[in-house]
């Protein structure tokens, strides 16, 4: 699949993220074309290691000219989000594929982590924010998309019939 070398990796070097977005919202059952990949990443230092290393391993260079070593600054982060108005680090591969990291989560990371969703893609774990927060954070962003995301969201939790997942 698209990106089962990219969760293979990061399961590997035991990378903690969730997948978010509108890959998110196709893992959890609604039909959404999504070409790039959303993560939310536990921030801390060793964890942003790891994945910085997943990330170079398979190929992928910052979209912008940065220094890939720039992502694991939280001053940098900072910096590129007050003075950029940045809300993601993209990576790039060399074909088509992008791999979008929040430089600030918009939820808290931990919660979300202990309340996630587990896939598998082509043998490699995939972990995967809940309905609930995929709801949250589409609700914060607001844009057109986002809210069409939610409601093709509350309408397979109401359908599960899990209201307060």
């Amino acid at each position: 699949m698209l990106y089962s070398d990219v969760f293979r990796e990061l399961a590997r070097r035991k990378a903690r993220y969730l997948v978010v977005g509108g890959f998110a919202v196709n893992l959890l059952g609604a039909a959404r074309l999504s070409m790039d990949l959303d993560i939310m990443v536990d921030l801390a230092p060793d964890n942003m290691a790891g994945l910085v290393a997943a990330m170079e391993s398979l190929g992928f260079v910052p979209r912008q000219p940065v220094e890939t070593a720039d992502l694991l600054s939280p001053m940098k982060r900072e910096e590129w989000i007050r003075e950029k108005r940045a809300v993601v680090f993209s990576f790039v591969d060399d074909g088509f594929r992008s791999v979008d990291v929040f430089l600030k989560n918009p939820v808290d990371f931990e919660a979300a982590y202990q309340g996630r969703v587990m896939f598998e893609m082509d043998g490699a774990p995939v972990a995967c924010a809940s309905a609930g927060d995929i709801i949250t954070m589409k609700r914060i962003a607001g844009r057109p998309r986002d809210l069409e995301d939610i409601a093709h969201l509350e309408k397979l939790r109401d359908k599960e019939g899990r209201h307060g997942a």
